[in-house]
């Protein structure tokens, strides 16, 4: 039997190879690994692909979503509905704020957050409802309540 991969790595760091290679050499010239004049450029680059005034730039998703939900005002005593099949760092970063991950049953079809679900799954303490993708492409009802 023939096994497609799910994704090929190594195809698509061959296509920016010279270019992440060149930046990291910046990097380590300028011996700045965190912050620096780099991320400066890339927090500038990102915020106006973006369209928006400004972007943190921070070490990974789990930060992200942290504190994106920080901003939202989630913290202890707060519950978050998040998406049965998620990836375990989102029910981390939801527990890293204090408050307490709510799991909610996804579509079969698409396998993104079942709508109805959520909304059962939504008590007094729920502030949030967190949905991420591996598509990319995010429920169109994520919010912060």
């Amino acid at each position: 039997m023939n096994q497609i991969p799910l994704v090929d790595l190594k195809a698509a760091h061959e296509e920016v190879a010279d270019e992440i290679r060149a930046g990291f050499e910046r990097v380590l010239a300028g011996t700045a690994f965190i912050g620096g004049e780099e991320v400066r450029l890339f927090e500038r680059e990102y915020a106006d692909f973006g369209g928006v005034a400004h972007c943190v730039g921070v070490a990974n998703g789990t930060d992200a979503v942290e504190l994106a939900l920080r901003a939202c005002g989630v913290g202890p005593g707060d519950e978050v509905v998040v998406p049965a099949n998620t990836f375990i760092a989102t029910a981390g970063a939801v527990a890293r704020t204090g408050a307490r991950p709510v799991l909610a049953d996804c579509l079969p079809d698409t396998y993104l957050l079942d709508p109805q679900a959520a909304l059962d799954a939504v008590g007094p303490a729920t502030r949030a409802e967190w949905t991420p993708s591996p598509r990319k492409s995010c429920s169109p009802w994520a919010r912060c309540w």
